[in-house]
């Protein structure tokens, strides 16, 4: 019976469940990257002027580029459901 299984795991096969695997972690990766970008949108509104900066070294280990980057990714794909539509294949 173990042969039958590996017959069947043809590398076709297999390299659509890498393929698979991938495109699920992309997904789950960018749908993160999203929700950090918009608690750090949410963030920045409370955090005092000039304090931005320090607040994240000291909170949450970004530094401002890493942040404003997570941030553009909220602004870009945050809003809109449809725009992760290119994952569904």
């Amino acid at each position: 019976m173990n042969n039958d299984i590996t017959a069947l795991r043809t590398p076709d096969v297999i390299a659509a469940e890498i393929n698979t695997i991938k495109r699920t972690t992309a997904k789950y990766v960018l749908e993160q990257s999203i929700e950090i970008g918009r608690l750090l949108c949410e963030a920045k509104e409370t955090v005092p002027h000039g304090e931005w900066g320090h607040w994240l070294e000291e909170n949450c280990d970004y530094c401002t580029s890493n942040a404003n980057n997570l941030m553009r990714i909220y602004t870009a794909y945050g809003e809109d459901d449809e725009q992760l539509s290119f994952f569904a294949g």
